[in-house]
């Protein structure tokens, strides 16, 4: 039982005192209703227009009457407590005969912290969630941000392939034709080359004849064949 040695020292052990708690809680409730009843008299008055503060008829008799409804109401509800106090020694805080408190956990038991302690316990658990939320708040901006960059970014590739396309589509003939022209051109340019290597050429062939003392001009070589024949004779002496 919460009254016998052993109960106080199981309680004791762990700071605890049931006697001490039922008393709190026994105030607490006289509090509450006795401001419920000044609350009460207070909406009376008002409703019915009796200054409380006035000593007349109508104003003892209002407080007569609530007096008696709070004396009725309080009988019942100390009757209440008194058996709910009566169960908590007997069963609540009952300690078993058989109950036995070991001796390390009687020795390592730590008092509960102080109100500081968990106040400054709250205020760092606090500040930790703030910061998680905001890091959190951070993480969706810069996720919807990289979402609208993707989405932008898959929007301008399509455009390009798109404009590429029909560029492909609708320059197909005019770059066959430039290309067509391009080869004409070249074509020419190559012949241009090839005539004037040869006439380069026929220009160094004379020039070597002519150190040799033979007097045959470079634009015999495009002349008649009997000027030819005279070329080759003219060779086979030297």
């Amino acid at each position: 039982m919460e009254g016998s040695k052993k109960g106080e020292a199981v309680f004791d052990s762990m700071n605890l005192n049931p006697q001490l708690f039922l008393n709190e809680t026994l105030n607490t409730v006289e509090d509450i209703v006795g401001e419920a009843f000044d609350f009460y008299t207070l909406e009376a008055s008002n409703l019915l227009k009796i200054d409380g503060r006035a000593d007349n008829n109508r104003s003892r008799e209002l407080a007569k009457g609530i007096d008696r409804v709070r004396g009725m109401i309080q009988s019942v509800l100390e009757d209440r407590l008194r058996m709910w106090e009566a169960y908590c020694l007997r069963y609540t805080f009952a300690v078993p005969e058989d109950f036995v408190l070991p001796e390390s956990d009687a020795q390592n038991i730590q008092p509960l912290p102080n109100d500081q302690d968990l106040d400054a316990e709250l205020d760092s658990l606090s500040r930790k969630l703030h910061l998680e939320r905001n890091r959190s708040v951070e993480l969706n901006s810069e996720l919807q941000a990289l979402e609208r960059r993707s989405v932008s970014n898959e929007l301008s590739a399509r455009l390009v392939n798109e404009v590429s396309k029909l560029y492909d589509e609708s320059s197909v003939n005019d770059m066959s034709k430039e290309m067509t022209k391009v080869a004409s051109e070249l074509r020419a340019a190559i012949n241009r080359l090839k005539t004037r290597r040869t006439n380069a050429a026929e220009r160094a062939t004379g020039e070597r004849l002519k150190n040799n003392g033979i007097d045959f001009p470079a634009t015999a070589l495009g002349g008649k064949i009997e000027e030819l024949d005279k070329f080759l004779a003219e060779l086979r002496k030297m």
